[in-house]
């Protein structure tokens, strides 16, 4: 069977499918990479953020412990107070630099950080100072605390303090409010190109599968055409076969007749007193010798014919009925048949040869169809059972109208029937057939109407068989 240019766009349609859902799977991979970049990003932005607050909260806290250890040292000259001082003064600065450390990709940041550093390098000489003075120089040390309160420059450090920490969660929140958008953007389009990748990846299997689907049923149908066309043959050789037998009976008696009437005139022209009756005489003996060479080429023929040789293997009768069935149903295209087929499978195994018994099938399941065409009711049963002599018999029962009594006792003569277009020998072909296997067939009307046939055929196992048939399963 020639395949379209459907199937072959299909056949090349499925890999470049395949291709294509590969691809989108390398995609998709690429996108969950990405994702997973940007999930990193995501958590080192966290934890940037995390270390400027500890820094920012550690700058604060350096400026509180400095003002705090300079008050105490002021009100009592304890140099515990003196020595804190220099520790949270040395620790601003590091802390300073830290802090720009962290935010060094920042130049906004930067410069508030700058900015910062200006007033706490401001801070800590106005707190220097007074520590230097001490308790022993209370009143000047006064005059620089009342300045300091006027400068207000621990206000203007908490300050700066609060726009650093304001602007590193603004950042934070941009970043992650930014982040969340592009990863919902490549999530829907991660699973638009997972929804088209399934889809292709289904489309491509279907096809695939149809393709071998086709191809499955491309191989049916050539072993089906290969099929008909052995039947054929054997169907062409049969009918030959028979017509050739029928033809070497109808004309074996016209043969003998001639013969005696040449001999008769033989005799009567001896008697005679003709001038030619010699030559007549030769004539009618080279007529003769011809007649009797006729009839035993035509007796050879007969012989040849009635041989019934057959080339048996061990088939599966139930595999036989399908295959008629199948060769058959072209006939109940238009009026569907309700079809039984209740072979015994303890029984299917026989002897038999495959192609020739296929026809006996053929012809009698294709003859049910045409009989039961006009029914209102139309079951064709076929069904098997073990029989004395290690032989199964085969059912055949149609509903149909029955036999015609005009051509139930010639049914299986050849040139017997009573359709217009039919030639007669199929029945004929079909007792050869079985006879040949050993088997006998026959004809008669079924129980509920119709005609039912029934034809015998030897069993590939006889022994075992014939230990397990029991006349009670009849």
């Amino acid at each position: 069977m020639p395949m379209t240019r459907k199937s072959l766009s299909r056949t090349f349609l499925a890999p470049w499918l395949l291709g294509a859902t590969l691809l989108l799977f390398i995609v998709i991979a690429g996108a969950l990479v990405l994702n997973l970049v940007r999930l990193r990003d995501s958590f080192a932005w966290v934890q940037q953020t995390n270390k400027a607050l500890l820094a920012i909260s550690a700058i604060q806290q350096a400026v509180l412990e400095a003002e705090t250890s300079e008050r105490g040292f002021l009100l009592t000259g304890i140099e515990t107070y003196r020595d804190s001082y220099i520790r949270a003064r040395d620790a601003l600065a590091a802390r300073l630099d830290g802090l720009r450390a962290v935010l060094a990709d920042n130049p906004e940041q930067i410069a508030h950080i700058d900015e910062l550093r200006l007033l706490t390098d401001m801070r800590m000489a106005q707190l220097g100072r007074v520590v230097e003075l001490g308790p022993e120089r209370m009143r000047e040390a006064l005059d620089i605390l009342e300045q300091a309160r006027v400068d207000r420059l621990t206000e203007r450090i908490e300050t700066s303090l609060s726009v650093l920490t304001r602007a590193e969660q603004a950042l934070l929140i941009q970043r992650l409010s930014k982040h969340d958008r592009e990863s919902l953007a490549a999530a829907l389009i991660t699973a638009c190109l997972l929804i088209l990748a399934v889809g292709s990846a289904a489309i491509a299997a279907f096809l695939l599968e149809h393709q071998r689907a086709v191809t499955r049923q491309q191989e049916a149908d050539q072993r089906l055409q290969a099929l008909q066309a052995e039947l054929l043959r054997v169907a062409r050789l049969s009918t030959m076969g028979e017509m050739s037998s029928a033809l070497a009976h109808e004309l074996n008696q016209p043969l003998a007749a001639v013969t005696n009437y040449v001999q008769g005139s033989r005799r009567l022209i001896e008697a005679s007193s003709h001038p030619d009756k010699s030559k007549i005489s030769t004539a009618l003996d080279k007529a003769a010798q011809q007649t009797l060479r006729a009839g035993a080429v035509i007796q050879r023929l007969r012989e040849f014919v009635g041989r019934g040789e057959t080339d048996k293997t061990v088939e599966s009768l139930r595999a036989i009925a399908e295959d008629a069935l199948a060769l058959a149903s072209v006939l109940t295209r238009d009026r569907p048949v309700d079809v039984a087929l209740s072979l015994d499978p303890a029984f299917d195994r026989v002897l038999v040869d495959k192609v020739q018994v296929q026809q006996v099938f053929l012809n009698l399941i294709r003859n049910a169809f045409e009989a039961m065409r006009d029914q209102r009711e139309r079951k064709l049963t076929i069904g098997s059972r073990l029989v004395e002599d290690d032989m199964v018999e085969v059912v055949v029962a149609d509903s149909g109208p029955g036999l015609d009594a005009l051509i139930a006792e010639r049914i299986f003569q050849p040139f017997a029937t009573t359709k217009a277009d039919g030639m007669g020998i199929g029945l004929s072909i079909s007792q050869t057939i079985i006879q040949a296997h050993g088997g006998s067939i026959k004809a008669e009307p079924a129980p509920g109407g119709g005609t039912l046939f029934r034809f015998t055929l030897p069993c590939s196992d006889p022994i075992r068989q014939h230990l397990s048939f029991s006349p009670a399963a009849e």
